[in-house]
């Protein structure tokens, strides 16, 4: 079984913390903010994961834009940017500032209940796209990036899946 190390800064919510990861199959160790956790991690699909830390379940999407990565917990959004120590520089979220589709993904089960833009609409980043409700809480999913939009995929009362694709932004 691979095993895989890496130490990064972390920056959230404009604050620099030390990260250090260590993977091993499904198991990985977090050492993040004074605190060392043992995280069992499923991935779902392509951007979107479980995780079990500290014998809590959370889910967990992942989307890279243009100030780096867009980060869904348990329905709560947080913006991040990973910065390599070694250069001391913003790490590439996947190609997000280059121009190209992004598609937005809701990162579990639930039921479209609003939709916030439309087909061919001009949107800033971070700006609402559609609203999914998932375990009775209501989830605004945003822009990863500011464009147009290419493809709404959905329907307001559509069930939905983990890390389907919603709305695409280009």
């Amino acid at each position: 079984m691979e095993q895989v190390e890496a130490t990064y800064e972390l920056v959230l919510e404009e604050r620099r913390q030390k990260l250090r990861l260590k993977r091993s199959g499904a198991r990985a160790w977090v050492e993040f903010g004074g605190k060392s956790l043992e995280v069992d991690v499923s991935q779902l699909s392509e951007d979107a994961f479980s995780l079990i830390v500290e014998g809590r379940s959370h889910d967990v999407s992942v989307s890279p834009n243009a100030g780096g990565f867009q980060v869904v917990v348990d329905g709560e959004s947080f913006q991040v940017a990973l910065v390599d120590p070694r250069r001391d520089r913003p790490l590439s979220s996947g190609g997000a500032e280059a121009a190209g589709p992004m598609a937005v993904s809701t990162p579990m089960p639930g039921k479209v209940v609003r939709i916030l833009a439309a087909e061919g609409e001009e949107v800033s980043q971070g700006q609402g796209l559609v609203v999914v409700e998932a375990m009775k809480m209501q989830n605004e999913l945003t822009s990863p990036k500011s464009g147009r939009i290419q493809a709404v995929r959905v329907a307001e009362g559509q069930a939905v899946n983990a890390g389907e694709s919603l709305v695409l932004v280009e």
